[in-house]
């Protein structure tokens, strides 16, 4: 069954990629799927290889498929993650438009009610994966990395637990921002960051489904992690800087 029309618009390769990435984004082919060879795409499309290969290559860098070689190789279809708006904030970020105080606003507005929501969603499976993230604070950390992941996946699980994904994918996307700078500064004591126990109050309101102390004591949360998240932009935008 042919599943694309022939295009017949000036900008060729741009009218491919919009009917190849609308096949996505409808399920047409979900993730792990592999699209149609060039040849297939070119004779359904009646375009010429150059325009499907541009096509291929752009839904490759917004992440939309990935490349295998080899004889049963070819773009396959990707996961829709938050990857893709964490990636876009970066480069806002990296560009100079977008602040980090900006960020952290968002922050202020946005944790809140996803920590109300946890509290008001939280369940057995939940709760066990809250205080199994929260415990993992506690563990000895080997690197850099690992702390971070560690000190974030509360925020991740909380995330999960609202049930709002354009919530969960907004906070995924600034918390791996924080990420960014955080590891290009490289402070040789990340506590002045990120302390432990930090979340041990969060945490507890949400177990007890205590949706208005959640939000409070998230808010109490960010606006203490921006002071210190503020000070270590101002580090790494200096260090961005070109020399003289």
């Amino acid at each position: 069954m042919q599943t694309f029309k022939p295009i017949k618009q000036t900008r060729i390769s741009e009218e491919v990629l919009s009917q190849l990435k609308e096949s996505i984004l409808r399920g047409r082919y979900r993730a792990g799927d592999k699209l149609p060879s060039e040849r297939e795409l070119t004779e359904q499309l009646q375009v010429s290889r150059g325009a499907v290969r541009e096509a291929i290559r752009v839904l490759e860098m917004t992440g939309f498929v990935i490349i295998r070689q080899g004889p049963s190789g070819g773009a396959f279809v990707t996961e829709v993650t938050s990857d893709r708006l964490a990636s876009g904030f970066l480069d806002f970020y990296l560009a100079g438009t977008l602040t980090i105080g900006e960020v952290c606003e968002v922050r202020l507005h946005v944790e809140p009610q996803v920590a109300r929501l946890a509290a008001r969603h939280i369940t057995p499976e939940g709760a066990l994966r809250l205080r199994q993230a929260l415990e993992a604070e506690r563990i000895p950390f080997r690197d850099y990395d690992e702390r971070m992941q560690r000190l974030t996946e509360v925020h991740h699980v909380i995330n999960d637990l609202c049930g709002n994904h354009l919530f969960e994918a907004i906070v995924n996307s600034m918390i791996q921002l924080t990420h960014e700078i955080v590891g290009a500064v490289d402070p040789a004591d990340h506590d002045q960051v990120h302390t432990l126990g930090e979340h041990d109050k969060l945490v507890a309101a949400i177990l007890a489904g205590d949706e208005e102390g959640a939000a409070r004591t998230m808010s109490e949360h960010v606006i203490s992690f921006t002071d210190r998240l503020v000070h270590m932009d101002q580090t790494y935008r200096t260090m961005r800087q070109p020399a003289s």
